[in-house]
């Protein structure tokens, strides 16, 4: 079996399910995260999060149905501190990410589950305008992966990835039509080298620079302004894999549509729930569903 599967990771077919379905594949918005907090604020944030997948597709191969299933459960704790330096905000942060990878396999193959830490996520997002008259936020944010995570040399799944990660994020806001937000985001990240994708020094993974772009559109009630709703759409681009300097049909691309529903409970308490759906996907697997639900404190 394990020399089976190996075989199938060398023509590309299952080696997207260790780096394209671990928890930070992309850097995911909520609707109002470019707006800042006040000078001095925290932030202690937990995510909770389930995802199901049916359906897997290597690049220019066809779509994997029958016996194809991967599913995840993700937990991230989230620490933020917004700041003033010379009348720039900038609110550095760190994301804490654990779960699980389960019921996987692709074409009735049976994949080994995994579950431990994922690699840490550090970022620092600078507010190069920040104008609350006009309702206009616009910020640029690093984030930085660093390969802690749990690694396990020639498995399939694993929550951590074994390799360096660098994401620049620009993101506007800007309220509109008094009740309504806009959001538009762009990033682009680049990836380090993982130099034991098959054991330890051998099957050395590359990966070219992927491109997500996002946008929400949300609505706070003026009858009860502690709800909001929102509506997304997001899409990935590029991210080629190869291993040893060959094309293995991973990627990242996806089109992804998203729902929102936000209240503060009290003036420091919020709770969050979103769901996600990629209505297309390729170079990896393609997630029917992905709920959240977030739990946010104000300090």
């Amino acid at each position: 079996m394990r020399y089976a599967i190996k075989k199938l990771l060398t023509c590309g077919l299952l080696l997207s399910a260790v780096h394209l379905t671990t928890p930070a594949k992309a850097v995911d918005l909520n609707s109002m995260d470019y707006i800042p907090a006040p000078d001095g604020t925290s932030i202690a944030a937990f995510y909770t999060t389930f995802t199901q997948r049916s359906t897997y597709q290597a690049i220019g191969g066809q779509e994997i149905k029958n016996g194809t299933s991967l599913d995840s459960s993700v937990e991230i704790f989230r620490f933020v501190h917004y700041m003033d330096i010379g009348g720039v905000t900038i609110a550095p942060q760190v994301l804490i990410p654990v779960g699980s990878l389960f019921d996987a396999k692709i074409g009735g193959q049976p994949i080994r589950s995994t579950w431990g830490v994922a690699d840490l996520i550090f970022a620092a997002p600078v507010w190069l305008v920040n104008n609350q008259q006009a309702g206009t936020a616009f910020a640029i944010t690093p984030y930085l992966f660093a390969p802690v995570g749990n690694y396990d040399f020639g498995r399939v799944l694993n929550m951590g990835e074994n390799r360096w990660k660098f994401d620049l994020q620009a993101g506007l806001q800007q309220q509109f039509l008094k009740d309504f937000n806009w959001q538009l985001a762009g990033d682009v990240m680049w990836y380090g080298t993982n130099s034991d994708a098959l054991t330890r020094g051998i099957g050395r993974l590359t990966q070219s620079q992927s491109y997500q772009f996002q946008t929400w559109i949300s609505y706070s009630p003026p009858s009860d302004q502690t709800w909001r709703f929102a509506i997304g759409y997001s899409k990935l681009m590029g991210g080629a894999q190869r291993l040893d300097g060959i094309l293995n049909g991973s990627a990242t691309r996806a089109d992804q549509i998203r729902f929102e529903v936000s209240k503060f409970v009290a003036p420091d308490w919020q709770i969050l729930g979103m769901v996600q759906h990629d209505i297309a996907a390729s170079g990896g697997f393609k997630e029917d569903f992905r709920g959240t639900i977030r739990i946010l404190k104000l300090f």
